[in-house]
């Protein structure tokens, strides 16, 4: 946890001791009024795919009607809402992805992917 808040204060160019971590997930982060998704590549993508599912699930679905339900191919459709990249899905403040590379306590690099989401 303690490099996820390192990269978003290095983003920030804030001091780690103003960043709280949210009550309600432990990859949010807090900075004010603001809140910042922090995570890796991989869980940036499950989170992607995830909420692209959702997508369908709550606004495209409920729109198909008749032969069209048939016929819609839900991997085409995810396949070109990716070209807006991640930071389209997952961050509902500006659509941004922004990535921190930070040194952790073995001096290996950890790269992070953080969104802001309000």
């Amino acid at each position: 946890m303690k490099n996820r808040i390192k990269a978003l204060a290095q983003l920030l160019g804030c001091k780690k001791s103003e960043i709280e971590q949210s009550s309600y997930d432990e990859n949010t982060f807090e900075y004010g009024s603001e809140e910042y998704l922090v995570v890796t590549d991989e869980e940036a993508d499950e989170l992607w795919e995830a909420e692209l599912d959702n997508y369908l699930e709550e606004i495209i679905y409920p729109e198909l009607t008749g032969n069209l339900a048939n016929y819609f191919d839900d991997e085409a459709w995810k396949r070109d809402a990716r070209n807006d990249g991640r930071g389209h899905s997952l961050s509902g403040y500006d659509g941004n992805e922004n990535k921190e590379t930070v040194t952790n306590k073995e001096g290996n690099l950890e790269t992070y992917y953080i969104y802001r989401v309000n």
